[in-house]
């Protein structure tokens, strides 16, 4: 391919040969620059433009693809909706994937005669707008719809909604070709089963072929790689699953309590990064939310009445991690996705008492916060507030769902053009009370600042006297034979006493946090 890039003229090969060529022998800088070639050669043979946006895809370059098929893209209605892929509105993206659809169903003599590529890839578009926005009912409906024609998504949303029997008869009667993410979810599938020892021979299968598809990409470190390591740390928890039933199963044999800390810990810490995609974190937590079901029934058989505590132990990680899905979501700019989220955690935990679920507040911000975006959703976030029990949470934490209250409220007002009396009294008095919260603060802020230049001066002045002044200041002594002696007393001992006076006055107001 070096020699071939080198000639002049370069000699046209088969597109799908190019693009074989550079997926598995790792010559995308020498393949993708003869394809350059060839369609502006040929620009209206669609074979290169199909090659290039599947190499594009394939290295996880949105942009590059987008930008194929903003050029090969017949109506404007479709480089509109790759523009608001490619900013990340997802929902506007979708809608407009929609719309094109519809229309074109509908018979729009603008739409009527669209490239059978074109509509494959309005498809696409709805599809991956889906999995962004995390609708995986949706998915899961559109995959039972044509069974044949998308095997790999029925599979995918037949094991995130726990759907083993429809997962293992995909498994028997779908031919796909071996790959990684079918090597999960025949781990994923056989860690369910319970059947440890062929998890283990699944996963370091799946392990071989990332590890080969990894050294096919290029060595530059590109968002193509991104996929291949979250698919490693899903292996990973995958291995960690296994361990913690292995664990499990020993302990309801001995009658113990089994100690999963450590890799609770872990779980906790080792999470996706704020501003990675939501499927990312989907996978990742679909797959949590299985094992913690799991442990909190294992351990409810084990604890009894005795210990609610520890009963609760899966439901309380269940809640932590889906909040901080919720949490991502809404600073992704999903509010939709975030409220969903939220629905679906409520109905797992609603036979559990808000105060053995430390993460209660957090799901309530989410939710409020989430509703504080939308506007068709302001009522649903202030009778969530107003429903809930906040007797157990702590003083801050409710004087925050106060506020976000009286910011509902205010977003209602704005929304409605008035507020009722009462509303209007009870957002006065929010007001009033945070604007005198910051008023003291400020004066806390100053008053402390006051002091600590006042006892500088202090120190300063006493140290050009001679006096040592610390937390303990040293006293000399005649000892015996004329010796000096050392003894450390307070320092309030060795001040007049009106100094003495200021140096209570001046003590820090910052010891002891």
């Amino acid at each position: 391919l070096a020699a071939l890039c080198a000639c002049s003229p370069a000699p046209r090969l088969p597109a799908a040969t190019l693009r074989s060529l550079a997926a598995r022998h790792n010559a995308w800088h020498l393949a993708m620059p003869l394809l350059q070639q060839s369609l502006a050669l040929a620009p209206t043979e669609p074979a290169w433009y199909d090659a290039l946006a599947s190499l594009h895809s394939a290295l996880g370059d949105r942009d590059g693809h987008a930008a194929v098929w903003k050029q090969r893209a017949l109506h404007a209605e479709t480089r509109r909706a790759l523009a608001l892929e490619q900013y990340g509105a997802w929902q506007a993206a979708q809608d407009a994937y929609a719309e094109c659809m519809s229309r074109w169903q509908a018979g729009e003599m603008t739409l009527v005669n669209t490239p059978q590529p074109e509509l494959a890839l309005w498809e696409e578009g709805i599809v991956r707008s889906a999995k962004a926005l995390n609708q995986w009912e949706l998915l899961s409906e559109y995959a039972k719809a044509w069974p044949g024609s998308q095997p790999a998504l029925l599979m995918e949303c037949a094991w995130k909604s726990a759907d083993w029997e429809r997962l293992r008869d995909l498994f028997r009667r779908c031919d796909m070709r071996s790959q990684a993410a079918l090597k999960m979810l025949q781990t994923y599938a056989a860690i369910h089963d319970g059947k440890l020892a062929e998890a283990e021979g699944r996963c370091n299968e799946g392990i071989q072929i990332a590890l080969a598809q990894w050294c096919s990409l290029p060595p530059v470190s590109l968002s193509s790689h991104t996929h291949l390591l979250q698919m490693f740390q899903q292996f990973q928890e995958l291995q960690e699953s296994a361990q913690m039933l292995l664990e499990l199963n020993t302990a309801q044999r001995n009658n113990q309590v089994p100690d999963l800390n450590s890799i609770l810990v872990t779980w906790r810490e080792r999470l996706p990064n704020v501003w990675e995609e939501l499927p990312a974190w989907n996978d990742l937590v679909s797959w949590r939310n299985h094992m913690f079901s799991h442990i909190n029934n294992v351990l409810g058989r084990l604890a009894g009445s005795e210990n609610p505590a520890l009963a609760t132990k899966g439901y309380r990680e269940l809640l932590w991690t889906v909040v901080r899905f919720a949490h991502v979501a809404r600073r992704q700019n999903l509010p939709q996705a975030c409220v969903s989220i939220i629905a679906k955690v409520q109905t797992v935990t609603a036979g559990v008492a808000g105060e053995q679920l430390h993460d209660a507040f957090s799901k309530l911000r989410e939710q409020a916060r989430s509703c504080l975006q939308m506007p068709q959703y302001l009522k649903q976030g202030l009778q969530a507030l107003l429903q809930a029990d906040v007797q157990f949470m702590a003083t801050p934490q409710r004087a925050e769902l106060f506020a976000t209250k009286g910011e509902l409220l205010l977003a209602l007002a704005d929304a409605s053009g008035g507020l009722s009396a009462g509303d209007a009294a009870e957002v006065a008095l929010i007001a009033t009370a945070v604007v005198a919260l910051a008023a003291a603060a400020a004066a806390c802020v100053v008053r402390c600042h006051r002091r600590r230049r006042q006892r500088q001066a202090l120190l300063s002045s006493l140290s050009q006297r001679g006096i040592s002044v610390g937390p303990c200041a040293p006293r000399a002594s005649a000892g015996r034979g004329g010796s000096m002696r050392t003894a450390s007393l307070p320092v309030v001992a060795v001040l007049e006493p009106a100094a003495e006076e200021m140096a209570c006055q001046m003590e820090d107001p910052w010891a002891g946090g």
